[in-house]
C-alpha cells in the first residue's frame, strides 16, 4: 500500500492546482448558463481518459496509468475551459 501510495503521490500534486482552477472555471460557466459548452468539454475531455485508461489495461499501467489519465482528464478540462472563458462567448448580459 505504501509503494503504491508513493508512486501516486506526483499526480496527486499535480492535480489538485489544475482541479481548483477547473472546479472555479466550472462554477463560473454554470452560473453564465453556459451548460451546453461543459457537456461537450467534458465529454471530449473524457474520450482523452478512455483511451489513457485502455492503454493502461492493454500495457499494465495498473493504477499508476488511471491516475495518469486522470490528471490528463484534468488538464484536457483545463485547456478546453480556459479557451471558452477567455473567448468571452459565455457572456451574456441579460435574457437571450
Amino acid at each position: 500500500m505504501l509503494a503504491q501510495a508513493a508512486k501516486l503521490w506526483p499526480f496527486f500534486v499535480v492535480m489538485q492546482p489544475l482541479g481548483g482552477a477547473v472546479f472555479a472555471l466550472d462554477g463560473i460557466l454554470i452560473g453564465a448558463g453556459d451548460t451546453a459548452y461543459l457537456m461537450w468539454s467534458m465529454l471530449a475531455a473524457s474520450a482523452v481518459f478512455i483511451v489513457i485508461a485502455a492503454l493502461s489495461l492493454a500495457f499494465h499501467w495498473g493504477i499508476v496509468g488511471v491516475w495518469a489519465g486522470l490528471d490528463v482528464l484534468i488538464a484536457a478540462r483545463l485547456v478546453l475551459l480556459s479557451v471558452r472563458f477567455a473567448g468571452r462567448r459565455w457572456a451574456v448580459v441579460g435574457y437571450a
